[in-house]
């Protein structure tokens, strides 16, 4: 057996990276607080700890590093627990970003003021702490704003201003997904949306994963952010896109992180790319772990982890080989409580399907669209085009029936 890797977080997408490090020949240990975690069942050993509980996951991977395995490495997937890895990290010893470089990661104030000192392009933005001073702003930059918490994850409490009808409401949601209650309003940039993942070594930012973020469901949804897939490789043409992988390197550096992962969530507005937000840990949805390397043929989550456990990855491992088009969609039942769910064999049998994953059971409610992605499911397809990858997903979307009442 070779290193021992913690692998923070026990949730359906982790399972993959515990896959692939056990393919790597290591030793893997999953942390999580629920029992019954998908990840459990590809480790070798499993701590019970809370992913969003930085002492309770380092004392409880202490104990085990002392008396159980030496752990090598410790990663955070599909989770926005920068601060819980980086902490088992500095308790160990071992690889990985700084408590101070996670914690501006967890809080986009500081992440943006951090940015703006660095010269890191990001929208205008400011800490409104009543719904008053949120008032007087949309009076004097106009209501073509986003509000969201300072320190929440994912999209949660996030809305845009202009399609809200009360300003008061919208700031008492955003403050209410605040752990420390504060509120950052700052300006919506038109323009196409990026989700990009990189592989920091020894300071150089390399960004295999490059995909256009798909919102087609924005006015359904609004005033909230639901993304419903993404679709590689970028429509986006060379020039602009390195213009994103550069804003990224920047943006990671200004972060202090030199040794690592980093998901950027990029705009790109009248030409330019600015930061809306750059997350110190992989990305979740499968981006990392199955759209990379079917678009690319990098072995992301490999090089992840072996830079996790400190080991080196070469800068040519990291370059794309092909741009194989690939399409992710997610399915979006009606609100309720689900009644059945059937068409999962159908659509695996269409022609460039690779995944469909049904999260979706009998009697689990689905809530109603709001700040968090009513998903109950998600298909992955390749195509030797994008219309025929994207025809694909469509048609496997068709299929599935969840049905709710």
């Amino acid at each position: 057996m070779g290193k021992t890797l913690l692998i923070v977080s026990g949730g359906i997408e982790a399972a993959d990276a515990a896959k692939r490090a056990k393919e790597l020949g290591h030793y893997v240990v999953v942390s999580d607080r629920d029992a019954n975690a998908p990840g459990f069942q590809f480790a070798d050993s499993c701590l019970i700890a809370d992913v969003y509980g930085p002492a309770e996951t380092a004392s409880a991977a202490e104990r085990f590093s002392r008396k159980v395995r030496k752990i090598d490495g410790v990663i955070c997937v599909a989770a926005d627990a920068p601060i819980t890895t980086a902490t088992v990290a500095q308790r160990l010893g071992l690889p990985g970003i700084s408590i101070a470089s996670a914690e501006l990661a967890c809080d986009k104030l500081a992440m943006k003021r951090r940015f703006a000192e660095c010269g890191v392009p990001v929208p205008w933005f400011d800490e409104v702490a009543t719904p008053q001073a949120l008032q007087r702003v949309a009076i004097e930059r106009g209501r073509d704003l986003v509000i969201k918490p300072v320190d929440s994850r994912g999209s949660r409490g996030v809305q845009r201003v202009a399609q809200v009808a009360d300003l008061d409401k919208a700031f008492a949601f955003a403050r209410s997904h605040s752990p420390s209650e504060r509120v950052i309003v700052e300006q919506y940039l038109e323009g196409p949306q990026v989700s990009t993942e990189s592989v920091v070594v020894d300071g150089r930012c390399f960004t295999p994963g490059f995909s256009d973020r798909n919102y087609e469901y924005l006015d359904r949804y609004a005033p909230f952010f639901i993304e419903n897939g993404g679709d590689l490789p970028s429509h986006l043409p060379p020039d602009i896109q390195d213009k994103v992988k550069d804003v990224v390197a920047r943006a990671a550096a200004a972060l202090g992180i030199t040794h690592g992962t980093v998901k950027g969530d990029i705009v790109v507005h009248k030409g330019e790319a600015y930061v809306i937000e750059l997350a110190a840990r992989l990305s979740g949805g499968f981006f990392c772990t199955r759209e990379i390397p079917l678009n690319t043929g990098v072995d992301f989550i490999g090089a992840a982890i072996r830079v996790a456990l400190g080991e080196n990855v070469a800068p040519e491992e990291l370059e794309p080989r092909q741009q194989t088009p690939v399409i992710q969609r997610y399915a979006f039942p009606k609100a309720g409580r689900v009644v059945s769910v059937s068409g999962a064999e159908e659509a695996r049998k269409i022609a460039g399907v690779t995944e469909v994953i049904v999260t979706a059971k009998p009697g689990d409610i689905i809530p109603a669209a709001g700040d968090k992605r009513p998903s109950a499911a998600m298909v992955l397809t390749t195509g030797p085009s994008r219309d025929a990858a994207i025809a694909a997903a469509n048609d496997a979307l068709a299929c599935l029936k969840i049905v709710t009442a």
